[in-house]
């Protein structure tokens, strides 16, 4: 959380030194004559880090306006989706070689008998719409006859966040091996109910833009994003053993949810 204060912080100082640059009176009067857009875009996006959740890849979509207050500064605002399928490969991967496979949790019964279960699960999608103060910044101020040009941009958002139900099964090394229903928080409904939650959090990034000056101009983006504590599925935070299948929240964390994502897309710029 530290370094992404100190990342936003040094966004916002560089921000302010180029509106601060000296341009002369009229370069800073001067408007370019298409002034406001729409634009919709969409790609990929990856969870960052391996203690993220049990996600790899999902999908984003964003659709938004914006107005250009000089050839520099643009503001506006959007609306995004982002959606992760929970991945059962993380779980389910074996490390190394003459070691105990990832989804195996393993302890001993009340005999001293070494036992252990084989964790199958299946569900915990997650899915992100958020709202989004939009702030971009062009490196290099823009005319009506641009090409290209290099931008960057800061994006806080609110968002609604809402995962689904995990269900699992184990197979179950105590005697004999057999196949069991997962009984989380000592139930046995097989399933651990999904939730939905309002958050907060923050995009940056840089992004390039062709004839950003046209009807018609075309962008492509990385945004680092970074989204508050949320209840996310994290088998990866707990050990592998016995006692972490009945813990009360297990196999959900409350976590920093931490993603890059790469989106391509298309203005319409308005006069």
């Amino acid at each position: 959380m530290k370094k992404i204060l100190q990342v936003l912080l040094v966004t916002m100082i560089s921000m302010q030194c180029i509106q601060a640059q000296d341009e002369g009176a009229v370069v800073k009067r001067e408007r370019i004559t298409r002034d406001k857009s729409i634009f919709i875009g969409g790609g990929i996006s990856n969870v960052l880090g391996n203690n993220f959740g049990d996600y790899s890849t999902g999908i984003n979509f964003e659709g938004g306006y914006l107005r250009r207050l000089n050839r520099v500064v643009s503001i506006g605002g959007s609306i995004s989706y982002l959606h992760f399928n929970y991945d059962p490969s993380i779980l389910q991967k074996v490390p190394a070689l003459n070691q105990d496979p990832v989804n195996f949790y393993y302890g001993k019964d009340q005999y001293d008998n070494e036992i252990g279960s084989l964790l199958y699960l299946t569900g915990g999608d997650m899915t992100l719409v958020s709202l989004a103060f939009n702030l971009k910044v062009n490196f290099v101020p823009i005319k009506d006859n641009t090409i290209i040009s290099v931008y960057g941009f800061v994006k806080p958002f609110i968002t609604s966040v809402k995962r689904g139900d995990v269900a699992g099964l184990t197979d179950d090394y105590i005697y004999n091996t057999f196949t069991s229903s997962w009984e989380p928080n000592g139930k046995s409904t097989g399933s651990y109910a999904g939730d939905s939650k309002i958050s907060g959090g923050i995009l940056l990034g840089p992004g390039i833009e062709l004839y950003p000056g046209r009807k018609l101009s075309f962008f492509a983006q990385a945004a680092f994003g970074y989204t508050f504590p949320i209840d996310i599925v994290s088998t990866r935070s707990y050990v592998n053993e016995i006692e972490s299948l009945t813990a009360p929240k297990f196999p959900v964390s409350s976590l920093g949810f931490t993603s890059i994502n790469f989106a391509a897309g298309v203005s319409f710029n308005l006069n």
